[in-house]
């Protein structure tokens, strides 16, 4: 038995399923123990019929004999969208934490990805940032407490709005791989 919604002749709804896989990060400083969490924000016209929005993977190493610096999570991302139209497409928005000497959670980077608008199999890099602090007393305060600034809703960074004040630090990049599946967009009146 199909789980998706009967259609009607008149609905004019496509779908989007994608399932892939936050695959892994390398991060300046060589950075270690780390973990990934992710969201999924999209318009008013979009709703999840398949899956789940967001996700927590598990705090990954890199290989203590190896040369690469990178830390694998192989975090897997499935989700399928109904939509009525393209405004509000589906983007990842990604948020990296590590663990500090004083075993605290520590934001190490937030990026975002645009799902691929075309069917097949995409792998993107997704270039990572942390904010600043604006003035270097803040940037004081915050190392000598161990409090650096962080964004309070980790959706942020997959919006448009605000972030062109924010000022940021590049960490890293993700390695991110989908496969996107679309249908029905035929009936869409255009």
């Amino acid at each position: 038995m199909s789980r998706l919604p009967k259609q009607t002749p008149s609905d004019s709804s496509f779908y989007l399923m994608t399932s892939g896989q936050i695959e892994s990060a390398v991060f300046s400083g060589g950075l270690d123990n780390l973990y990934c969490r992710y969201a999924l924000s999209f318009g008013n016209d979009w709703g999840v019929i398949h899956g789940v929005d967001s996700g927590l993977s598990q705090i990954a190493r890199k290989d203590a004999g190896s040369q690469d610096q990178s830390v694998t999570w192989n975090f897997p991302v499935d989700c399928t969208f109904k939509a009525t139209n393209a405004f509000g497409w589906p983007r990842l928005a990604i948020s990296v934490y590590g663990v500090d000497a004083l075993g605290r959670d520590v934001v190490r980077g937030y990026g975002s990805l645009l799902l691929p608008t075309s069917p097949g199999n995409h792998t993107r890099y997704v270039h990572t940032y942390t904010p600043m602090s604006s003035s270097i007393l803040q940037r004081f305060m915050a190392w000598m407490s161990g409090t650096h600034p962080e964004f309070f809703d980790s959706k942020f960074v997959s919006q448009g709005e605000g972030r062109e004040v924010t000022r940021v630090k590049n960490t890293g990049v993700v390695k991110v791989t989908v496969n996107v599946s679309i249908w029905e967009v035929l009936r869409l009146p255009l």
